[in-house]
């Protein structure tokens, strides 16, 4: 009996196996802004595109394996920070952003067919394009209530099922509803863009290949609402290391805020991370987002959304350095310091010693006697908010050092006043 002769040639294993189907999810329902974004991507093709009914499921959706990443917007130039996908993002365990796309946003009023502006009585949208299109609408329906939706789509999906007369949304969303638009164009002001990330958690996806225009990113949790730290925000922004730093801040939800810094550049570059060392040492508990390509061309300085320049960050670190080597070697190069030039400035260091001492031995005492008054009213013995302005401050004027300079002084402060 003859054995049978094997087929040895190569089959190419790519023409058997079925090509896997990527999963995206957006904030949905269908025809959002958001999913325009989402299809604009090249890894978008051909892939499921589901809809989450806001931010945090979109992200839990990725975080669980459901889908591969979720896309979600963050900032507008008009109505500013999106305080949903920042709380999705700071409460996910894990997230790191892919990539960033940026869209121009413009508005139409759709209603039913057939129905005129004079018989609207209520428009829907959500609050984001409420600041967007107030002026057209205090202008031509003066006589219709605000409704507030999750979405601009779901504010549609109202107007479809007889809910509300007029929804705000792009003028592509009345395809997906039935509707049409009544006028279009409706925004206040001309060439708003709107930022959106795409989001995975770590480990889960690899993003593109880093670019010339990158950006790295890092959120954080805060004691004290907006208005209570702006002293913090305002320091960091003066420092000479941190101008080129994008930082958006929130409420929580709570008694709480939430910081957005997007710095330019990557992790692995020496500017970036001297950048993000320093936020990290003035605002403790911040975490990164990840390194990940921009929409904004660097080399465009009309580019949308795009606050501060990659290369800006790099000049300040590389004229510090000049600077710091020029004040050691001066001029002329390294020059040997004389032993009695050294014992005199050492005598005035002392003397600036014990009058420190002397002034934080007076701190300590008015430190005491303010948390005596605020624990003998019922309050606290201590007031986040207000410590946070004092490491601003102290971070302000010394630098890279300065937070922690201020921290110490804190704890000892406190530990003085519980004795």
């Amino acid at each position: 009996m003859k054995t049978p002769v094997q087929d040895t040639r190569a089959r190419p294993a790519a023409a058997r196996l079925p090509r896997p189907e990527r999963r995206f999810a957006y904030l949905g329902p269908e025809g959002t802004f958001t999913e325009r974004a989402l299809r604009s991507i090249p890894e978008a093709a051909g892939s499921l595109l589901t809809p989450a009914a806001t931010a945090r499921e979109a992200l839990a959706l990725a975080c669980r394996g459901d889908v591969d990443a979720a896309m979600l917007p963050v900032h507008n130039t008009v109505a500013g920070t999106v305080p949903d996908t920042l709380r999705a993002l700071a409460e996910s365990p894990a997230p790191t952003v892919l990539r960033e796309v940026v869209l121009g946003i413009e508005f139409a009023l759709l209603v039913r067919p057939g129905t005129r502006l004079a018989r609207i009585r209520t428009v829907s949208g959500h609050p984001h394009a409420r600041r967007q299109v107030g002026g057209w609408l205090d202008r031509h329906v003066p006589q219709a209530r605000w409704a507030s939706a999750p979405s601009n789509a779901e504010a549609a999906r109202r107007v479809r099922d007889g809910e509300c007369d007029a929804a705000v949304a792009g003028e592509f969303t009345a395809a997906h509803y039935g509707l049409q638009p009544a006028a279009t164009g409706i925004q206040d002001t001309a060439g708003a863009t709107t930022r959106f990330l795409l989001c995975a958690c770590s480990g889960r996806q690899s993003g593109p290949a880093p670019g010339p225009a990158d950006r790295t990113s890092l959120i954080g949790r805060l004691d004290g609402r907006p208005e209570d730290i702006g002293g913090l925000l305002d320091g960091l922004r003066r420092h000479p290391f941190l101008r080129a730093v994008s930082l958006h801040l929130v409420p929580d939800g709570t008694s709480g805020s939430l910081l957005l810094a997007d710095c330019p550049g990557r992790l692995d570059q020496e500017p970036t991370a001297r950048a993000v060392g320093l936020l990290r040492l003035r605002v403790p508990g911040l975490r990164s987002l990840g390194s990940y390509p921009s929409a904004a061309d660097p080399y465009d300085r009309h580019a949308p959304l795009d606050p501060f320049s990659p290369y800006d960050l790099c000049d300040l670190y590389e004229r510090s350095k000049t600077m710091d080597t020029m004040a050691t070697t001066g001029a002329g190069g390294p020059a040997e310091p004389a032993p009695e030039d050294i014992a005199r400035l050492r005598e005035q260091i002392d003397d600036l010693d014990r009058s420190l001492i002397g002034t934080l031995k007076q701190r300590l005492r008015t430190s005491r006697e303010i948390q005596g008054l605020r624990t003998g009213r019922g309050g606290s013995q201590v007031d986040s908010g207000r410590e946070q302005t004092i490491r601003g401050r102290y971070a302000e004027e010394l630098g890279e050092g300065g937070a922690g300079l201020a921290e110490a002084l804190l704890a000892l402060c406190r530990g003085q006043s519980s004795r």
